[in-house]
């Protein structure tokens, strides 16, 4: 939890157009704050969605940071994406699908274990193994039987080893 001296200003912040600062913000204790920056985030959901793409790392872990903080739109977005988008981008859209650790995205990322680029299957388990959803429990077992690149099985195994699933 973010510390502040102060309620941060959301109007200074979109003004300065301090992604990172907004981030913080939306996590803020006071409800209407943090959904004020969150609503600000949203506004830009498009911007740090094109700026995955950035060869400018820190550029890209604000982006991700953004997106997780945006929450459900940006999950609904990150789920088309992964299902159509360009390789590198379905990559990004997994790898942000399990920072957020919504559930909503387990069935997209299970139909994502069977696709060509074994870096895209490997990002995939390991979001399924951040949500931690036992519906996973199959697909991943699946994945990891049939994978022939070993980075890939491996996080399948450690993505199942994650998983809530209840006892018989």
């Amino acid at each position: 939890m973010p510390f502040y001296l102060r309620p941060p200003n959301i109007e200074r912040l979109k003004a300065r157009g301090d992604t990172m600062s907004l981030v913080r913000a939306s996590r803020y204790r006071d409800p209407e704050i943090a959904e004020q920056a969150r609503a600000l985030l949203t506004e830009r959901m498009d911007y740090y969605i094109r700026q995955l793409d950035s060869k400018n790392l820190s550029l890209v872990a604000q982006s991700r940071d953004a997106l997780v903080a945006i929450g459900p739109p940006a999950r609904d977005r990150l789920i088309f994406i992964l299902g159509e988008g360009h390789v590198h981008r379905r990559q990004d859209a997994a790898f942000v699908l399990g920072k957020m650790g919504d559930p909503a995205a387990v069935e997209p990322l299970c139909a994502a274990l069977k696709f060509p680029d074994p870096l895209l299957r490997r990002l995939a388990a390991e979001a399924l193994g951040r949500i931690g959803d036992p519906r996973a429990e199959k697909p991943l077992k699946r994945m990891v039987a049939l994978e022939p690149n070993p980075a890939a099985a491996k996080s399948g195994r450690k993505a199942i080893s994650k998983l809530r699933v209840p006892a018989d």
